[in-house]
């Protein structure tokens, strides 16, 4: 059996708030800390105060109060639903103002990235600028158009639904690794962070982007592959609930609505892996192959990235938007990976390197045979972790 986790002082304030409807004292906060082993046993003391006794004699009951629980979003009935502070039960996700869910933990650190708590390898961003400038110059000597892209979290992107004021201890690594001006790394942070005033750019109960964000995504790519823009504005789009990958960590789950076209547009899939690699848990390996016969570019373009470049009739992630442009599209699941022998294999002239913020923190190794990755998840019948691509 698994040791509990220790309890963190966001834990604290937000029982404070969902149980007892108030803030919690500095004092308070520590007392708990110092008392507490872990959120259940907070959850016992807070449920089993004279405090919420009293609080629950004042208003009635509870369930007078709140006479269901809504687990969608909507405007008016924001109310009955999970309050902004409610933590998932692993404590790694939590319920930010407007319905948006946010992931706040998990092994790779996303609140103590965001707000610069987390701190880099001295050599970190030095190790950084010596792969992108390596990669850069094999990229030139092959003649490729090419792009390295930094998908913003979401926590940044909907920093102002963040249930209380996160406290910044300095810089974090994405940010560090864009100011480097010589880099030339895309962050399109402030143009998903202006839509937000009129649209949805990321999925309420999850982590990754609406089909409007993952277009903005694009859109910060057309000079560097020398693109252009299609016009998706006739597309039919669908509608349906999903709990996401952050409503999921919810009892019960919360679920929200998404849109989009539920086709893989102009493309279809030629060559695909995902089912293998997926049968023994896996992602990383991962390699599809779009061909468009109607593209209005006939170059072939590689995509080596996460879940935010893989794409399905279901989700469109950035290579669904490249399979509507380039000829043929390859999307390989390595972050911010790199295999120039596969793009000369398969005659690439662009390329797109991409990864998620949350990935920054680890630099990737300079390269990574594609074909033998894949081999070895298959042939061990377990899924490679991010550590096998990255420092």
């Amino acid at each position: 059996m698994t040791e509990p986790r220790p309890l963190t002082s966001d834990e604290v304030i937000a029982v404070y708030r969902q149980v007892l409807e108030r803030e919690p004292s500095e004092e308070e906060v520590a007392a708990q800390l110092a008392a507490q082993p872990d959120l259940n046993a907070l959850l016992r003391v807070a449920l089993d105060s004279e405090e919420y006794a009293v609080r629950l004699s004042e208003a009635g009951s509870h369930s007078a109060r709140h006479p269901a629980l809504v687990n969608v979003y909507h405007p008016d009935l924001e109310a009955f639903g999970p309050r902004p502070g409610t933590l998932s039960p692993e404590g790694d996700a939590i319920v930010g103002h407007g319905g948006q869910l946010l992931l706040r933990g998990g092994s790779n650190a996303v609140l103590g990235q965001y707000t610069g708590e987390t701190q880099m390898a001295p050599r970190w961003l030095d190790s950084w600028r010596e792969l992108i400038i390596a990669r850069r110059g094999e990229m030139d000597a092959m003649g490729l158009a090419s792009a390295l892209l930094v998908v913003p979290d979401k926590l940044g992107v909907y920093e102002n639904r963040y249930p209380e004021p996160l406290q910044w201890r300095g810089p974090r690594p994405a940010e560090q690794l864009h100011a480097a001006s010589d880099l030339e790394v895309i962050y399109p942070l402030d143009a998903l962070r202006a839509a937000t005033g009129t649209e949805d750019v990321y999925l309420r109960t999850d982590t990754h982007l609406t089909f409007r964000g993952n277009e903005l995504l694009f859109a910060s790519l057309l000079g560097p592959l020398g693109v252009e823009l299609p016009d998706f504005s006739d597309l039919p789009m669908h509608s349906y609930a999903i709990t996401g990958d952050l409503g999921s960590k919810f009892e019960p789950p919360i679920v929200s609505i998404v849109s989009e076209p539920g086709t893989l547009g102009g493309a279809e899939i030629v060559e695909d892996n995902r089912a293998e690699i997926e049968a023994v848990g896996g992602h990383i390996g991962t390699h599809r192959v779009f061909r468009n016969k109607t593209s209005p570019d006939p170059r072939v373009a590689v995509l080596f990235g996460d879940s935010f470049g893989f794409s399905a009739a279901n989700y469109q992630g950035i290579s669904w938007f490249m399979a509507q442009v380039f000829r043929e599209t390859h999307f390989v699941w390595i972050p911010f990976g790199w295999d120039p022998d596969y793009v000369r294999r398969v005659g690439a002239e662009a390329v797109l390197v991409q990864g998620a913020e949350r990935f920054v923190a680890r630099v990737p190794h300079p390269r990574t045979e594609v074909a033998e990755l894949a081999a070895e998840t298959l042939r061990r019948k377990q899924p490679v972790g991010v550590e096998a691509v990255s420092d």
